[in-house]
């Protein structure tokens, strides 16, 4: 098999979600693979669920999480796991750049905007 590229793209905020894009798109239904993204936030919150893992891994600001009752922060290069059914809240006081990894979806759904 060929390496894939998948290009950049400007980030875009769609109706209800924090400005960004998708490399590899979460899609609906089972797929085998990962999805990759990346969004930022500007003084904004984010909430959802995901029936999967969400790793998100700090581009540049700091970026604070919370679930299951506990909160992170995280600055640039730090990785904040969201576990699989868990609501997580993502916000960024100033600013934050992410890239998102979600692991493989297995019960058929993306994501849940609380």
């Amino acid at each position: 098999m060929a390496p894939q590229k998948y290009p950049s793209s400007p980030l875009v905020r769609r109706e209800g979600r924090p400005k960004g894009h998708a490399f590899v798109p979460p899609g609906e239904g089972r797929r085998p693979g990962v999805a990759l993204m990346e969004w930022e936030l500007r003084g904004e919150s984010w909430t959802d669920e995901h029936p999967h893992d969400e790793f998100n891994y700090v581009l540049e600001g700091h970026l604070f999480v919370a679930c299951d009752g506990e909160t992170v922060e995280a600055a640039t290069g730090d990785v904040v796991r969201v576990p699989a059914g868990s609501v997580g809240r993502c916000w960024a006081p100033e600013y934050a750049r992410v890239v998102a990894v979600y692991a493989p979806n297995p019960q058929g759904h993306c994501c849940v905007s609380m």
